[in-house]
């Protein structure tokens, strides 16, 4: 597609995929959707994540690969850590060098550990006034994202809010009577189990999906639970 207006770069007009995802009914497809464009619109970006926060409960509902749920997931354990910090204070919280990170210990560890170097958490305003998110992007150098990045990211933030709204007042409605947290953290659940069969298997996320699905239809079982099973299966491998 030509640009006839004043989007001349690459990354600036990758933010024009937003209006596609807003329009996808898939609204789980749509928030991976969110967390890929997020991962491609920085150069240095190696995994990304959405992370949303209801009834003081935060949960990863899309993320780019295991290692940016393992990031996430170290955050919410400690209840504490940049992406957090940055859905809660609406404010962006950039660390170049995690090796000399002293406010997030846990975050710290579990980021080396992983070969993450470096990370950008910006907020993600939401509609809901009870509700607060964040896209967070990491990265296996120091000092990944610039200032430029960082802009960027904000202003991709401002658009992909729509997309993070959107699911968040469906699946209010959808649930009527049910809380929103767990329905939240259902999706996410299936989010990471994705992720670590992708991981595993080499494959697309559709793929993943395809194959839990598989896995919950021979075992006449709900895919939430089945997912509960992959997740918590890996977790046990990596404590071992």
């Amino acid at each position: 597609m030509t640009s006839s207006g004043p989007l001349e770069y690459p990354q600036e007009r990758r933010l024009i995929a937003l209006t596609r995802v807003t329009d996808d009914a898939n609204l789980v497809d749509s928030l991976r959707r969110v967390a890929t464009a997020a991962d491609d619109l920085v150069e240095h970006c190696s995994s990304a994540s959405v992370t949303v926060i209801a009834g003081e409960r935060p949960a990863t509902m899309a993320a780019t690969n295991d290692i940016a749920t393992k990031m996430d997931r170290a955050q919410y354990d400690a209840d504490d850590g940049p992406c957090l910090e940055a859905a809660r204070n609406e404010q962006s919280v950039r660390i170049d060098a995690l090796r000399a990170e002293a406010r997030w210990p846990e975050f710290r560890r579990v980021g080396l550990h992983f070969g993450v170097l470096s990370s950008l958490s910006v907020p993600l305003r939401l509609e809901d006034a009870d509700a607060f998110g964040g896209i967070n992007v990491y990265g296996d150098v120091e000092a990944a994202f610039s200032a430029h990045d960082e802009q960027l990211v904000e202003s991709f933030a401002d658009q992909a809010a729509i997309v993070v709204s959107n699911a968040v007042a469906y699946w209010t409605m959808f649930d009527l009577s049910r809380n929103l947290t767990a329905a939240i953290e259902h999706r996410g659940v299936i989010e990471q189990a994705k992720g670590i069969v992708m991981a595993a298997e080499r494959c697309s996320p559709d793929e993943a999906f395809a194959f839990l699905r598989r896995m919950s239809q021979q075992q006449n079982r709900k895919l939430r639970d089945i997912a509960i099973d992959v997740v918590e299966s890996a977790r046990r491998r990596d404590t071992r």
